[in-house]
């Protein structure tokens, strides 16, 4: 099996890294602990992203929203809360060399897409290989957002492990891909922090900000 891909795990400081086809460790045992989980395509080249567009708000998976005549749509997160995250991911990829493109207007014209998603849902493992399986959730990030032409998303490396309550999700979409066959948009780079619910299911931001952080340390080979 050709290696096309890298996973690397921490809980309190620690890195672990994964071979091609091992999977996650149990995080049963998380209780008072945070877990921060990354994963790349080896093949991709970073240094050929230089601009990137995030916005403003975070997807809420697991909770849809009901507009006035009943109907579900997607659900965002966009408080205080959820700004101090995403200017935590901005802060972190501007340490790395990475350039903020604001205007919305441009965002299908910059190297890379970040999306930010929340998972407010009980534990449930995933394992999937082509396509990508957020694609069969309702509400989650349209791919179209990030240009027309796209109908799909795209791993290049399998990944197999449990998506947790209280789980942020952060994801780098590479924009500079050219349309395959099959219009799928690939993932750069994933991460995820688990464990971010207390008492009253309310997520702890100040761990969330802490995992955020630990996903860019542990994953170097984005700097510039």
């Amino acid at each position: 099996m050709k290696a096309k891909q890298f996973f690397s795990l921490a809980l309190l400081g620690a890195v672990v890294g994964f071979g091609s086809c091992q999977k996650e460790p149990s995080t049963s045992s998380l209780r008072d602990e945070f877990l921060v989980y990354t994963a790349y395509d080896m093949e991709a080249d970073f240094d050929a992203v230089e601009t990137y567009y995030i916005p403003d708000s975070i997807l809420v998976i697991g909770a849809p929203a009901v507009d006035p005549q009943g109907n579900k749509k997607a659900n965002y997160w966009n408080d205080a809360d959820a700004l101090r995250l995403i200017e935590t991911v901005v802060a972190e990829l501007t340490a790395y060399g990475y350039t903020r493109i604001t205007d919305p207007a441009l965002r299908t014209e910059v190297d890379a897409g970040i999306q930010l998603s929340y998972v407010e849902e009980r534990a449930y493992f995933v394992g999937y290989n082509d396509p990508y399986w957020w694609g069969y959730y309702p509400y989650y990030w349209a791919p179209d957002y990030w240009g027309a032409g796209w109908g799909g998303w795209y791993y290049p490396f399998s990944v197999y492990y449990g998506y947790t309550t209280g789980s942020l999700l952060t994801e780098m979409v590479d924009l500079n891909a050219t349309n395959r066959a099959d219009n799928k948009l690939p993932v750069l780079w994933n991460s995820y922090v688990s464990g971010l619910l207390r008492g009253g299911n309310q997520p702890v931001i100040d761990e969330a900000v802490q995992g955020l952080q630990q996903a860019f340390k542990q994953s170097p080979y984005l700097k510039k």
